[in-house]
């Protein structure tokens, strides 16, 4: 089993995401949307990589199999994107008062 296809999804719907929040940067109520497009991306690349290399993603036995793959890779970049705004995004004002008290 080749387990790079998942990788390569998860950085790609990452990158998708961080364009569309530069896209819709001025109406953060967009922001929602977020995952439900990441998901789609990730499904639609995993259909890609299934009629172009199938066994590249975990030798999928159907269509069905690679898509669930690159839905579940695609909403995995949000699960990364928090990750990331944890460990090393800014702290606001209220954060700092309450690790205060």
């Amino acid at each position: 089993m080749d387990f790079t296809s998942v990788p390569i999804i998860v950085v790609c719907c990452y990158i998708v995401g961080e364009l569309y929040k530069q896209i819709f940067k001025k109406k953060t109520d967009a922001y929602r949307f977020i995952p439900v497009l990441l998901s789609i991306v990730g499904g639609i690349l995993g259909v890609i990589i299934y009629f172009t290399n199938p066994e590249m993603i975990f030798n999928a036995a159907n269509v069905w199999i690679a898509l669930g793959v690159g839905i579940v890779s695609g909403a995995s970049a949000t699960g990364a994107n928090q990750i990331i705004k944890q460990l090393f995004g800014k702290r606001t004002n209220s954060e700092d008062k309450e690790e205060n008290k």
